[in-house]
């Protein structure tokens, strides 16, 4: 009671001080017992005293509007007051930030909460909302990272298309750009973790990089949501089935269009649809028009002999291939020396992949599949014939900790190797190795791992 007593005054107090400070016109006294009602998360009382704040004080600091945002999403979340004066106020507050103070916030990331916002509540219209958020993702893609505004920004797009203001292409275009941001992010994200995880496994790793990885893997699943929500907003419409009809009805119209071309090309080999003979002849179109890195991707595609499509895909890196397709290109070679039981080369290229790539943990997968194939040759011992499994375990799941869209599949590999290594019986009967040795394994493997701790 006492305690209750005791708020009760000091509020009063302050109401008092406010009101005061406001008829004396000190716009930094105002502000300083507004910040600390803020602060206090006395959100009640901060209400009362932001209206009057915002119009005698609006230039005095950013912290009124920050707060201000604040403040009217806590009342939007408990439904206090009334909603459309809360959401004009929510908004009025981002739109003060940004017009008032560009020097003092991230104007890109406040424009993005605002178009948010706009559409979470219905606020003006779809057309604005979408034309709000493809400003600043052309204009600022190096901010345009959060993930909800991601996935409200495609779903306006998509509405867009379906009320015919923008045609498909255009969708096209929007998927394109966007997915490839959310790639970049997770590429930059896989990396911290893939480096980290390294650290990792010699044992050198620190609590605070211990957070980093959880961190940065949460990171990862957060935009794996976003590439599943845009990849099923998409939906069909992107897929081969489609695709194909879609451009084969042009192809007679279009086949001299090297900016036509150039866009079937992409969108096919993202899509995987190189089988198929449009692709083939829409290469061999471009190349005669114009030959570059993607037409000797695709003859590299589309060759029958491995050195031919060796030469052509070694071409497409010269010519400056971008990232995406570089990164196909080593691990499609890493499969052709797989299947030819070249490991070593494969493994080279693998790792070339996920170099360019980060976030590709596909690579991995293989690796410890061709690792957990040679336990037989790459052991002098049966015990060490078995821990090679060890090995391939940690490669299965670094995939999953750098992918998050094969989290399961790595799950269920990891299982199955460390199933095949020594369990904690085989390590205490052996006499060769004792918990905490490393073996190392002079093969093709070339690696070494501690005896673990069963």
């Amino acid at each position: 009671m006492r305690i209750k007593t005791t708020l009760l005054t000091l509020t009063a107090l302050m109401s008092f001080a406010f009101a005061k400070a406001q008829d004396s016109g000190d716009c930094n006294v105002v502000l300083s017992i507004f910040a600390e009602n803020a602060k206090a998360k006395n959100y009640d009382e901060a209400y009362k005293q932001l209206s009057s704040l915002v119009e005698k004080c609006p230039d005095a600091s950013a912290a009124i509007y920050q707060y201000g945002e604040i403040i009217y999403e806590n009342r939007l979340k408990n439904k206090t007051g009334d909603e459309q004066e809360n959401i004009n106020g929510l908004m009025n507050m981002l739109k003060g930030q940004i017009e008032k103070f560009p020097g003092k916030v991230n104007v890109s990331k406040k424009k993005i909460e605002l178009a948010r916002v706009m559409y979470k509540y219905k606020q003006g219209t779809q057309t604005d909302q979408f034309l709000m958020l493809e400003d600043v993702f052309t204009k600022d893609p190096d901010n345009f990272t959060d993930p909800n505004g991601m996935i409200t920004y495609f779903k306006l797009a998509e509405k867009e298309y379906k009320v015919n203001k923008i045609d498909l292409q255009s969708l096209f275009d929007i998927y394109d750009r966007l997915t490839s941001q959310i790639e970049n992010v997770q590429d930059e994200r896989s990396a911290i973790v893939s480096k980290l995880l390294d650290k990792k496994a010699e044992g050198e790793i620190t609590d605070k990089e211990e957070k980093t990885i959880e961190n940065q893997e949460k990171n990862l699943k957060n935009y794996g949501i976003v590439m599943k929500s845009v990849n099923g907003t998409l939906g069909q419409l992107a897929d081969c089935d489609k695709l194909i009809p879609l451009y084969n009805a042009e192809f007679d119209a279009k086949q001299s269009d090297e900016k036509w071309l150039s866009n079937v090309l992409r969108r096919m080999q993202s899509k995987e649809c190189t089988s198929d003979p449009l692709y083939v002849k829409s290469v061999k179109a471009l190349h005669v028009l114009k030959p570059s890195w993607k037409t000797a991707y695709g003859l590299g595609n589309i060759a029958t002999s491995k050195e031919e499509k060796f030469q052509y895909w070694d071409q497409a890196i010269s010519l400056g291939a971008d990232n995406e397709s570089k990164a196909r290109i080593y691990y499609k070679k890493g499969e052709l020396y797989k299947g030819a039981g070249q490991f070593s080369n494969a493994k080279k290229n693998y790792m070339l992949a996920t170099e360019i790539k980060p976030s590709f943990g596909l690579p991995y997968l293989r690796i410890a599949n061709m690792i957990a194939t040679s336990a037989n040759s790459c052991g002098s011992t049966p015990f060490e014939k078995r821990a090679v499994n060890w090995i391939a375990a940690r490669w299965a799941e670094k995939a999953g900790r750098v992918d998050v869209s094969l989290k399961s599949t790595s799950a269920k590999t990891v299982a199955a190797y460390k199933g095949r290594a020594p369990g904690a019986q085989d390590i205490f009967l052996n006499k060769q190795y004792s918990q905490g040795d490393r073996i190392s394994f002079n093969c093709w493997v070339g690696e070494s791992v501690r005896v673990p701790n069963l």
